[in-house]
């Protein structure tokens, strides 16, 4: 009977500090800090899915997780913002494309990263292996691999059948994944007999002028290779229009609010709800650089018939019984 007293005796300082720590923990606020770099009216879907997926998880603003967008216009701007951000108590830094990505990681290798997406983040050097990061970073990826990019243009000419012409607008900034998503589509594009005219840009403005001097109508598509110059394309969009050019965007948001035609890509939304959950095992002690990097396993086809009808273009009607979403 003295044993077993003496052991009752033994447990309770265990017992006592188990609950310190649980209560120390619900009570513990973190603070996230989320970076964007364009201007108020980007869209960016992944905040919401990020901000649905933390909530899910049982953090709560302004209890248990204080949530900081960091939104600025310029790289320089944003990276300004970064550094001086830094210098306070944050425990993740979240990154919303492979620019804010490369930002953070010349800010910080101590602070936790986590990219949502990032298009090829072994090729940019953000980590080591997708399978063992091996640094502070790590995430979700925006392709599966190169050949998304061709399967894109694949899915813009079963939209488009009649489709002979494309004019690619890419970031031709000296980026190396914009080079090898090229070669992806040049590839399709000679398997589909499509003709490609090449425009390397280094603004969206560029790019809305290399469509402004095209004739009208330009008898032509728009394919653009995403990345996070192309995070915003209504000035492409409504030249596009204007040219009857069926246009090929990024995002669904894009072809929602700002009259892209269609897009077949991943739900950014997606990727920022699972980007949640990152952030939640990092909170929860868990290493960056032991956390797999996640290829995207959702991509949706969504079509706007209101700005085909605008083009005069006819969508087949075995392509929008297959479509995520159809804008009427």
């Amino acid at each position: 009977m003295m044993r077993k007293g003496l052991g009752s005796l033994l447990m309770v300082p265990v017992l006592l500090a188990t609950i310190a720590l649980a209560v120390e923990k619900e009570s513990k606020v973190y603070r996230v800090g989320v970076m964007v770099e364009g201007g108020r009216t980007v869209v960016t879907a992944q905040i919401k899915g990020l901000h649905d997926g933390l909530e899910e998880a049982g953090y709560i603003e302004g209890k248990n997780l204080l949530l900081d967008l960091l939104r600025e216009d310029t790289d320089d701007k944003l990276r300004a913002r970064v550094k001086a951000f830094i210098q306070q108590k944050i425990d993740v830094i979240v990154a919303t494309s492979g620019a804010e990505t490369a930002i953070a990681r010349e800010s910080t290798d101590k602070i936790p990263i986590v990219f949502m997406p990032a298009a090829e983040p072994v090729r940019s050097g953000f980590v080591k292996s997708l399978a063992r990061p091996g640094t502070n970073l790590t995430g979700l990826t925006f392709y599966t691999d190169l050949e998304d990019t061709g399967k894109q243009l694949e899915v813009f000419k079963e939209v488009v059948p009649s489709m002979r012409r494309v004019i690619v607008l890419y970031d031709g900034r000296n980026d190396p994944t914009q080079a090898d998503s090229l070669t992806a589509v040049r590839k399709t594009a000679a398997h589909l007999a499509i003709k490609l005219t090449e425009k390397p840009i280094t603004s969206i403005v560029e790019g809305e002028r290399a469509l402004s001097a095209l004739p009208k109508p330009a008898a032509a598509g728009v394919f653009v290779i995403c990345g996070t110059m192309f995070k915003a394309l209504k000035g492409i969009a409504s030249i596009a229009i204007g040219k009857r050019m069926p246009l090929f965007g990024c995002s669904a948001s894009q072809v929602i609010e700002e009259k892209v035609f269609l897009t077949y890509a991943p739900d950014l939304y997606y990727i920022g709800y699972r980007g949640a959950s990152y952030v939640d095992r990092i909170l929860r002690g868990a290493k960056p650089q032991y956390l797999p990097v996640e290829t995207p396993t959702k991509f949706e086809l969504v079509i706007n018939l209101k700005t085909a009808k605008k083009i005069k273009l006819t969508v087949p009607s075995e392509v929008l019984i297959l479509a995520d979403r159809v804008i009427n």
